[in-house]
């Protein structure tokens, strides 16, 4: 396990690198996919829901040192990894890589919101109503991230999800 989590770490700052470096340079309405929620709720719902709120945290940490923000960052990195969380399915259950899947959709939909929700409210660059950009925005951004989502689970999760 501990080999599984050093890995997850290095894939966390990789991951995290591509977001801002790479990710958040495409954008529609100043809006991006968020591939590190993908990753966040990714580990919530296979690992659960206190490892997923310390990589959410730690993803927080990440992202806010690259963009200058870091508290706020850290918060919604762990309510992510704590929203993703409520979608876990432990280990030992029996379930099938489709209900899994659904489960990571879930966890992508409803944890990029709550983290959109969080950042909306308190940075505001383009001097925005805090509604639409919860509400209009959050939902653009969390559809994007689940087609995001969609296109990693079919060409990079699959296995992963089936066991």
């Amino acid at each position: 396990m501990t080999k599984k989590i050093s890995l997850y770490i290095g894939i966390l700052l990789l991951v995290t690198l591509v977001q801002e470096f790479g990710l958040s340079r495409l954008t529609l309405f100043n809006v991006s996919p968020d591939i590190v929620t993908i990753f966040i709720a990714f580990i919530s719902v296979t690992i659960g829901q206190k490892t997923g709120t310390s990589f959410g945290f730690a993803a927080g940490l990440l992202s806010g040192i690259l963009s200058g923000n870091i508290g706020l960052h850290m918060l919604a990195g762990a309510t992510e990894g704590f929203t993703a969380g409520y979608f876990n399915i432990p280990e030992n259950s029996h379930a099938t890589a489709k209900l899994k899947t659904k489960r990571l959709y879930g966890a992508v939909v409803t944890a990029g919101f709550c983290t959109n929700a969080i950042l909306a409210v308190g940075y505001n660059p383009l001097g925005l109503s805090v509604p639409y950009r919860i509400f209009v925005l959050g939902i653009l951004e969390s559809l994007m991230t689940l087609l995001l989502a969609f296109i990693i689970t079919r060409f990079f999760l699959r296995k992963s999800l089936a066991d």
